[in-house]
């Protein structure tokens, strides 16, 4: 299980989570709805340990998988998959070098995600953000993560490929028991393919948690 308690998040003065604690079970795919601004990026960079909290967190608050802290150091089984999708990659290198540093899939894997073998050949400025993103997802999706964060993932992307990709990860939630946080501002997509909604209003208090029945 990942576990988040009382974790509170600022930007400079500027509060932007007070409190917050959630938890992802095993193979659980949960959204996260606030407004624009609310400070939801800057969230999944600190659970995946991109930077840290910053500002002065309560003295209870952690971020734990399986009742563990998260490891400072070596791979971090908590994986983001960020809404700018170049931010995954060395400009300098080829996308495949960045993705193969990390694991190799095998062609069969790169056609569910529907990445085709010659851009792994190509450097992140020459790609589309669209192709970067299905690149960027499947680097994150390394068999030994547990919790993938997405961060509007999918925005890039035309509907068909979207459905492709959320299929793909919903089987990864459930065949390898991957937890997720999805971050959108769709909310029928959350509906669609998530089993809990936490909704957060402009002043960023918790209105709710909606449960669904996911696919």
């Amino acid at each position: 299980m990942f576990e988040v308690r009382d974790l509170s998040l600022h930007q400079g003065e500027r509060p932007l989570w007070q409190g917050l604690s959630l938890t992802i079970q095993a193979g659980e795919r949960l959204g996260l709805s606030a407004p624009s601004g609310h400070g939801k990026t800057t969230l999944g960079r600190v659970l995946a340990g991109w930077q840290p909290a910053g500002g002065q967190p309560g003295e209870g608050s952690k971020i734990l998988l399986d009742g563990t802290p998260l490891p400072s150091r070596g791979y971090n089984p908590v994986q983001l998959v960020p809404q700018h999708p170049e931010l995954s990659f060395n400009p300098y290198r080829s996308t495949g070098q960045s993705l193969w540093d990390v694991w190799r899939p095998d062609d069969a894997t790169l056609a569910r995600f529907l990445i085709k073998p010659e851009w792994l050949s190509r450097k992140p400025s020459q790609l589309s953000g669209g192709e970067l993103a299905r690149i960027a997802l499947l680097r994150a999706l390394d068999p030994r993560t547990r919790v993938l964060i997405a961060d509007e993932v999918t925005a890039q992307l035309d509907p068909h490929i979207q459905r492709q990709l959320w299929q793909e990860l919903m089987r990864e939630c459930d065949t390898r028991g991957l937890g997720m946080l999805v971050f959108s501002h769709q909310q029928a997509l959350l509906q669609q393919v998530c089993h809990r909604i936490i909704r957060f209003g402009e002043q960023g208090e918790q209105r709710n948690t909606l449960t669904y029945h996911a696919a």
